[in-house]
């Protein structure tokens, strides 16, 4: 009687558990359908949450230059030049949620004879990109010549032909600069501010002459429509560098972190040799100048990844495994380990570099402000001084903090 007595309460334990497992797996796999069936019926509803969380946390700046080069344009498109770097520093000024933004510019020009008129005399030189070195390389190619000045078109163009963010997040803005009328051409202005904006892009209106002139209200009246600033400047101002007691030591930082750049690929040469032309073509309007393109190139908006060893290797070292052979005889021949610690002190000694750019080109900051501030009646009308403070305005309204 005793044996029986446990045996049957043992089978009554057994099929007890058996049951509560059934039921619990039942409830599982329940759950697991219900997940897989969600997943199923609308799997792009679960996958923008990543790619937004990411985007956010890059602190993306888009912003598209839309230049005249219409004949009387000459003095604009120098201050474009003298101020690029300028500009770009900024938004290094800037940063949210502790991180740095990631930024990207275009370039187009327009009322130009030399352009087709089939495209409303217009030319996209570069569409959104990081790679600042091919911005600056349009830039300084660009040459006025006659031609009709069609803003509502240009706008246009730019919105359409652009591969803008669709993440609320991201800062999108247009400055456009020019004069005439900003009514011109069979594109209407303010549908083409109208489609921007839908976008959520911001258009910036600058207009290059008198604003209580004929043309002022237009140019006003097309900010306004943008959602945007209207600036006016004299396009014919010189920039006035502040020279500072640091440009020396960052012009020579800048020559030895240029010697941290080994080209690979294919148009790695090629490419190299721009970077060495683009440093060329900021320091022709004097050493401040060049010290505002080396803090550009100390941060980590300056990325490489197409032509410079180092930066590829972050990206993808496969590639660069593959391509070793295109490299120096002095690097292609080590073995993998010698490689590893090639690149490893290449490494170092770039961060090494930017950090000390990064010091100088701050104390250079402070210099030029002090001695902006003695200055009296300096205050500028010039394209780069509008469009800086525009920025810091912007940034500061989508929630950036301004480093001082």
């Amino acid at each position: 009687m005793k044996n029986r007595s446990s045996f049957a309460w043992l089978l009554a334990a057994t099929l007890t558990a058996t049951l509560t497992i059934l039921t619990l797996t039942q409830a599982k796999g329940c759950c697991n359908y219900l997940l897989a069936s969600t997943s199923s019926i609308a799997p792009a509803a679960a996958a923008p949450a990543p790619i937004a969380a990411e985007t956010t946390a890059n602190n993306r700046i888009q912003i598209a230059f839309l230049l005249d080069t219409s004949s009387s344009m000459d003095g604009l498109i120098d201050q474009a030049k003298a101020r690029l770097w300028n500009i770009l520093g900024e938004i290094l000024k800037a940063e949210k949620n502790g991180e740095a933004p990631t930024i990207e510019v275009a370039l187009y020009h327009y009322g130009n004879t030399t352009l087709l008129p089939q495209n409303g005399y217009i030319q996209q030189l570069s569409p959104l990109t990081t790679d600042v070195d091919a911005i600056s390389e349009k830039l300084f190619a660009l040459k006025t010549s006659g031609g009709d000045e069609y803003c509502g078109h240009v706008v246009l163009k730019a919105t359409d032909e652009l591969e803008w963010d669709a993440d609320d997040n991201t800062v999108k803005l247009v400055y456009i600069a020019g004069n005439e009328s900003f009514d011109q051409g069979e594109v209407p202005a303010i549908d083409a501010l109208g489609k921007a904006a839908g976008k959520g892009i911001i258009v910036n209106t600058i207009l290059c002459g008198n604003p209580n002139g004929a043309d002022g209200n237009s140019w006003r009246a097309g900010a306004r429509a943008g959602k945007g600033e209207f600036f006016y400047i004299n396009q014919d101002e010189k920039v006035v560098y502040i020279p500072s007691p640091f440009d020396e030591a960052i012009e020579k930082c800048n020559l030895r972190l240029n010697k941290t750049y080994i080209p690979i690929g294919s148009r790695g040469a090629a490419l190299q040799a721009n970077q060495i032309a683009q440093d060329a073509n900021a320091q022709s309007y004097g050493q401040a100048n060049l010290s505002s393109r080396a803090k550009f190139k100390a941060s980590s908006n300056y990325r490489n990844a197409g032509w410079d060893l180092l930066d590829a290797n972050d990206e993808d070292p496969s590639r660069v495994l593959k391509e070793k052979m295109s490299l120096p005889d002095s690097l292609s021949q080590l073995s993998e380990v010698e490689f590893q610690q090639k690149l490893t002190s290449l490494k170092n000694a770039r961060r090494s570099l930017q950090r000390e750019i990064q010091t100088l080109t701050n104390q250079r900051d402070k210099f030029v402000e002090q001695t902006r501030r003695k200055q009296s009646g300096t205050a500028s009308n010039t394209l780069g001084a509008k469009i800086s403070q525009s920025l810091r305005n912007r940034l500061v309204q989508k929630g950036y903090r301004i480093k001082k």
